[in-house]
């Protein structure tokens, strides 16, 4: 593989004649060793200076936490060298007076925008304002279904958090430990901990945001966190700052499972009659870096340093969160300074590329971007239709249109660029071959006959005309859906495009009732792990349907959720990838969903901002480093 990446590089570059800087760039996001990128560079030429990939680029890294002595689990640990080739990774009024009206953008001085030592002595640098196209949904609380996922990480702290190079550090738990049979974790809580409202951070809090989370009447997403083998793992407090939590049997994702809970306030929110409507969600309180002090809906969200944050106040002043429809409006504000940082689907990064007033950070998301299916819908359990749809479908047309040339076709669970990678299966996952002829033929062995209107019609007389829905936001995904509509057309498939809102979405995939016609075909990452563990249980399990779940795409299969039974309970690393590779065998059989190109998203960040890191997981790295940076007042 990395020669194949490393030929399609060279051809690329030179075709496109790219600086050396930016092949360095390219190369460090295919995760190419030092050796390869030396190769590519010297195939390239060019003339501009880069530093030598076996040197570290960009600043002075922020100090992070200690991290805590952790057992033998494969979802600690950063992947090696060895592993993978590692380049990752992407969601009451106000509680003050205002007048409002929309905050303008801080104020600041040009500076390098790629790491700088200097912290300001007083530590005020002013506000970093970004911005986010996933709606508003109106909820603050991190464990209920749709919450922002920008308060979920500022405002909230989780017991520990993986950082940007995959190495779990700790937060509210200072410390934890497995007894020898991996099944008792006992967590030593952070001391001196204080929530926004100045009550004392304890073992209760931890207590009461688990048996929220258990309990049916809440709507979240994270249940399965805590489950293994279908049954819950138990908890108890032992003191004011231990806890302990006891697996029926081993559970090798247990620790990044926590990394995705954020603690709420037991003192809050213990005698709410409703958690899901709580006026909490609106003016959300947590022990994180900033505080929330004004929401102003669909506008804005502002946040505030917090000085008495456990891990040292922040560098700057705080940050405003502003709410635009889409990229091309964020991308606007950007330019006119309105906004200091965005996410940059593939569409939009060309024309921050080569500009002196903007650092691009590049990174391949960590999960490909698919077609899923739903499998409660009768025609598409069919799976004679789902296999001819992905034999209709040009990936690498699809993929070189939508992303500007950036993208990779993708053919296996995991982004093959990722830390993932080594779970994927190469040798016996075959990619589908492009090939109409044999769709059609499929389809017509099938029964399904063509109607006069150039639409097929099943056995039982329904049209193949089914939704394909995706969520608003991002001109990659709706351009998506019209090639899509396109391919398909030629095997008799009629596709009607619907774009939505993130939270609209969400709200559509927690509903058990929800009609399979509404999402028959849906275009985004599903499944969806994250980057360090590769457990696909929230999304693939059938224990996992809505609303226990995120498998909102309805797929069920015995073997599928043994071996993920076996994935979750085994802790040796070497068993835990023959076991994936089998599933992404299962998979590929099955054909939950079609793997179409793993995309090469960015953020963009003015040089107005400083101290800011360069890093292959950036996406995961604004989640927290954003105290970390300031502009010059």
């Amino acid at each position: 593989m990395s020669d194949d990446r490393v030929a399609r590089l060279i051809e690329e570059a030179n075709q496109r004649r790219w600086s050396r800087r930016t092949v360095l760039k390219r190369a460090t996001i295919l995760g190419l060793s030092a050796p390869a990128i030396s190769a590519v560079l010297a195939a390239c030429g060019g003339d501009d200076d880069v530093a030598d990939p076996t040197t570290a680029t960009g600043g002075a890294s922020p100090t992070s936490a200690t991290s805590a002595e952790t057992p033998v689990a494969e979802s600690e640990a950063s992947p090696t060298e060895a592993e993978a080739d590692t380049t990752p990774t992407e969601p009451s009024e106000a509680t003050e007076p205002t007048d409002g009206q929309t905050p303008t953008s801080g104020t600041g001085s040009t500076g390098s925008g790629t790491g700088v030592e200097t912290v300001p002595a007083d530590g005020s640098g002013g506000t970093i304002n970004i911005n986010t196209t996933g709606g508003d949904s109106g909820i603050g609380n991190p464990i209920i279904t749709s919450n922002i996922a920008l308060i979920e990480f500022w405002v909230f702290n989780r017991l520990m958090v993986y950082d940007d190079e995959g190495t779990l550090q700790p937060e509210l738990a200072e410390s934890w430990e497995f007894d020898d049979e991996n099944l008792v974790l006992t967590l030593t809580l952070r001391q001196g901990v204080t929530w926004h409202d100045g009550e004392d951070f304890t073992a209760d809090d931890v207590i009461f945001t688990l048996d929220m989370i258990q309990n049916e009447d809440t709507d979240t997403g994270k249940r399965s966190n805590l489950q293994v083998s279908g049954e819950f793992i138990t908890w108890e407090k032992v003191d004011e700052f231990t806890v302990t939590m006891t697996s029926p049997e081993p559970f090798a994702p247990l620790l990044f499972n926590l990394n995705s809970i954020g603690i709420i306030p037991e003192h809050i929110l213990s005698s709410s009659s409703d958690i899901n409507t709580d006026p909490f969600n609106k003016a959300p309180i947590g022990t994180g870096f900033y505080k929330l002090v004004e929401w102003q809906s669909d506008q804005f969200i502002r946040f505030e340093a917090n000085p008495d944050y456990w891990g040292g106040a922040p560098n700057n002043d705080g940050a405003v969160a502003f709410i635009h429809a889409d990229t091309e409006v964020g991308s606007a504000a950007l330019d006119a300074g309105d906004i200091d940082l965005m996410f940059t689907p593939p569409e939009i990064q060309p024309r921050y590329e080569d500009n002196d007033d903007f650092v691009l950070h590049n990174y391949v998301y960590f999960t490909p971007i698919t077609l899923s299916f739903n499998h409660s819908h009768p025609i598409l359990s069919d799976i004679n239709v789902r296999m001819a749809i992905a034999m209709a479908i040009d990936k690498q047309t699809l993929t070189d249109t939508v992303t500007k040339g950036r993208g990779i076709v993708a053919n296996n669970q995991y982004a093959d660029t990722g830390p993932l990678d080594r779970y994927n299966d190469y040798n016996n996952v075959v990619p589908i071959e492009f090939d109409v002829d044999g769709a059609n033929a499929l389809l017509d062995e099938s029964g399904y006959t063509m109607g006069d209107d150039g639409v097929r019609v099943s056995p039982d007389g329904e049209r193949l005309a089914f939704n394909i829905i995706t969520y608003s936001g991002f001109e990659e995904y709706v351009n998506d859906q019209v090639i899509l509509q396109e391919m398909l057309s030629d095997i008799g498939i009629e596709l009607t495009p619907q774009v939505v809102e993130y939270a609209t979405l969400e709200g559509m995939w927690a509903d058990e009732n929800d009609d399979p016609a509404n999402r028959a075909l849906e275009l985004e990452e599903w499944p969806h792990p994250f980057e360090f563990d590769p457990d696909v249980y929230p999304e693939l399990h059938t224990d996992s349907l809505p609303p226990n779940g995120f498998n909102y795409m309805w797929f069920e299969d015995d073997e599928v959720d043994d071996l993920i039974n076996q994935g979750r309970t085994t802790t040796d690393p070497d068993e835990r990838v023959e076991i994936y590779k089998q599933l992404d065998q299962r998979r590929a059989e099955l054909l939950p969903n079609v793997p179409l190109y793993n995309a090469v998203d960015g953020w963009v960040v003015s040089t107005r901002v400083q101290n800011v890191k360069d890093t292959p997981y950036f996406r995961r790295y604004v989640s927290y480093g954003v105290k970390d940076w300031f502009k010059e007042s």
